[in-house]
């Protein structure tokens, strides 16, 4: 009797796994590329110059004019973070649908 619930227990672990797996991998290619973002309008706050997506605004750092620079990096990949947010969104829904059947799956599947 023993035998069978590790039997059992060792595929839905393994499912879990890979749902934990899956959950982390949409999580981080969701964020990832937020972080040319934040480096951008951090450099950006501590230089004291503006970021805003009415254009490049001059911006002196060591000598050198980052505005456009920054203005590139941040509103460019601005763009590309908010299509990978929305891409993460439906990757984590299609994850909750599946975690779901699977769950309701298992529930039922005693009867």
């Amino acid at each position: 009797m023993q035998g069978e619930i590790e039997d059992r227990t060792t595929p839905q672990s393994a499912r879990r796994r890979r749902f934990r797996r899956a959950a982390i991998a949409i999580l981080l290619l969701s964020v990832l590329p937020m972080i040319p973002v934040i480096f951008a309008a951090s450099m950006a706050h501590f230089a004291g110059c503006r970021l805003d997506e009415s254009g490049g605004h001059p911006c002196l750092i060591g000598g050198f004019d980052a505005g456009p620079v920054l203005y590139t990096v941040g509103m460019g990949f601005f763009f590309i973070a908010l299509l990978a947010m929305i891409a993460g969104a439906v990757a984590a829904a299609i994850w909750i649908a599946a975690a779901i059947y699977y769950v309701l799956r298992g529930m039922f599947a005693g009867r």
